[in-house]
């Protein structure tokens, strides 16, 4: 899910992308919310942001409006191009750069772990043990089968997912495949965010099992009641608005509208965005 809004890079294992179905279509609505307690014990949910999926044509389009986005995962090319109306610019990724940035992030990750347990007599300061915990997760699964209920969970992260029964395996391994490229490239555009790992292993309970997600939260370290939480609605077809936004960005790449800029320029761009 594309909610990693929760700085350090991690390693990219390697990953054959699956063909999209061409023949197969799909959309998801996702929103996410910010979970918070009040000071009357209730629950309070602010929404973050709102994204459409759509699958088509080999294809996988995620736009989110406020920021006038869309990121285009192409499998048959090995690469994301990515679109913003906002500033005007438009950039490719291939997925070997996305394995280069994620190896060297980790290896200064690795580095700076073992600084930290080399001034601390050999041991990670509590601080920094659930960032190792992420580039490592070592997740407890639990899964009811009555209530199609998912749970991963560490000492420093916890999944917890309902799910629905996938009806086309080609379409949910596309999608899957999808989130977990969506993953790695959220996490080099917004370092803020969970390492992709995690959610890698996510993706491979829901694989494991046939499973689309409909609804996830995010709980983290020790806040048993604060957490990200992603709602997904899936419908199997599409309809005349999704078949022209399609045609719209279409269109604006092969007419040459957008300002062409290299990957790391447009990371750059985001970044003083998000400052």
């Amino acid at each position: 899910m594309r909610l990693c809004l929760l700085t350090i890079l991690l390693c990219l294992f390697p990953c054959l992308a699956v063909d999209l179905v061409s023949a197969q279509e799909m959309k998801i609505h996702t929103h996410i919310f910010h979970v918070t307690p009040t000071n009357s014990g209730q629950m309070e949910a602010e929404e973050r942001a709102v994204s459409l999926t759509i699958f088509h044509a080999g294809r996988a389009y995620d736009y989110i409006d406020s920021v006038k986005e869309v990121i285009i995962f192409e499998p048959k090319q090995n690469r994301f191009t990515i679109l913003n109306y906002s500033r005007s610019l438009i950039t490719t990724v291939n997925f070997d750069e996305l394995r280069q940035i994620l190896k060297v992030a980790r290896h200064e990750t690795e580095q700076y772990l073992e600084q930290l347990a080399d001034k601390n007599g050999g041991q990670l300061p509590e601080s920094a043990k659930s960032v190792f915990s992420q580039l490592e997760p070592d997740f407890a699964e639990d899964w009811d089968s009555q209530t199609n209920e998912l749970s991963l969970h560490n000492a420093s992260i916890r999944y917890t997912a309902s799910c629905v029964e996938a009806d086309d395996i080609s379409i949910h391994e596309a999608y899957l495949s999808y989130a977990d490229w969506m993953a790695r490239l959220n996490f080099v555009l917004h370092p803020q965010t969970l390492f992709p790992e995690a959610r890698l292993k996510l993706n491979e309970s829901l694989r494991k099992r046939k499973m689309y997600p409909t609804q996830v939260r995010l709980f983290r370290d020790s806040e048993e009641r604060s957490h990200l939480r992603a709602e997904h609605r899936i419908r199997n077809t599409l309809d005349s608005t999704d078949r022209m936004m399609i045609t719209e960005w279409e269109s604006l790449i092969q007419k040459g509208k957008l300002k062409q800029v290299t990957f790391q320029e447009y990371q750059e761009a985001i970044l003083i965005t998000h400052r």
